[in-house]
């Protein structure tokens, strides 16, 4: 497995301009994926991983800003590639699979010439070769009648279905680096399954590298090698998916993991309180009211990410400051 980063990420940070205030919804974040590795963006609704996964692909609209960090590919930081430079770069080198596919499929226009379309926008090739590419691309990611699928609508579509024809166009270009934004939401677990092992077995041929972003601690243990757990816009705990899942080191970390259904426990535990709002965003550790063990260290200035293990980080006063 390789180990060379295909992704590096520094200090990102993308705010939202409001007339409340500043919403900032990405602050600092830095993280690294391999090729051929996967690694799962994972926390609570609203803590900034889908606007992290919009950020690295510089898709972000006013009132939002990128106001700081560096996205590098292949040695080109993708914040300061010229316009018409990084739209050959998306979806041919980096590609993003959506939340929502039905709202990010055009509903006027066939599956299939929403495919060709991708494909001809990046190779010179005919329409009819392109179609032909989008038939095979549909066919391997387990889509029956593939020629006649290429002739429906989104709203003709099953949610899975339409989720592998988001996967056929983010693949159509077997790009480097896949970014995944919750790809099995609100489907059923049969289909779930087939959807993440479709993609692991095409990271597998591809060599790419993966960025999953969930909520579902399940699908982290079942297709992720690393794992960064965020909390209010920062990564609180990053490292191998088997460590932090073994050893949690961060609060947070542990509440997430208390909160999984399991079939030797009665009850749910859920993480007691309300995340912060992003609008007021307090100086102090963010978790700090939530947080069973907060101690006086704790009312200080917010926790930097800092090594605990080989490869294994986290945010939190109380593993450095034992007095606290």
């Amino acid at each position: 497995m390789s180990t060379i980063s295909v992704l590096k990420v520094k200090n990102l940070s993308t705010y939202f301009y409001t007339q409340r205030g500043t919403v900032r919804s990405v602050n600092g974040i830095s993280f690294t994926v391999a090729a051929g590795r996967t690694l799962c963006l994972v926390g609570e609704s609203g803590c900034g991983k889908s606007v992290t996964a919009l950020s690295l692909l510089r898709l972000i609209e006013p009132p939002g800003k990128i106001v700081s960090g560096e996205v590098w590919l292949d040695g080109r930081n993708l914040l300061e590639l010229p316009l018409l430079e990084l739209r050959r770069v998306r979806g041919k080198e980096i590609s993003l699979v959506f939340q929502d596919p039905l709202t990010s499929l055009n509903p006027v226009l066939t599956i299939g010439t929403q495919l060709a379309e991708t494909i001809v926008s990046h190779e010179e090739i005919s329409w009819a070769e392109a179609r032909r590419r989008a038939v095979e691309l549909l066919l391997r990611l387990g889509l029956p009648d593939p020629e006649r699928l290429m002739r429906l609508y989104p709203f003709q579509l099953s949610g899975g279905m339409r989720q592998r024809v988001m996967m056929a166009m983010a693949l159509s270009m077997r790009p480097k680096v896949l970014i995944a934004d919750e790809p099995t939401t609100a489907l059923d677990v049969t289909v779930q399954a087939q959807i993440l092992a479709e993609l692991k077995r095409l990271q597998e041929e591809l060599g790419m590298a993966v960025v999953l972003i969930t909520h579902d601690l399940g699908v982290v243990a079942a297709v992720a090698d690393e794992v960064a757990v965020m909390y209010a816009g920062s990564i609180v705990e990053r490292g191998p998916v088997a460590e932090v899942f073994d050893r949690p080191a961060h609060p947070y970390t542990r509440a997430l993991l208390r909160s999984v259904p399991r079939l030797d426990r009665d009850e749910l535990v859920p993480v007691e309180g309300q995340p912060p709002s992003l609008l007021n965003l307090p100086a102090h550790c963010p978790f700090l009211p939530r947080c069973p063990q907060a101690g006086a260290a704790c009312w200080g200035e917010k926790p930097k990410l800092r090594e605990i293990g080989p490869g294994h980080a986290a945010a939190c006063h109380r593993l450095f400051n034992h007095a606290s």
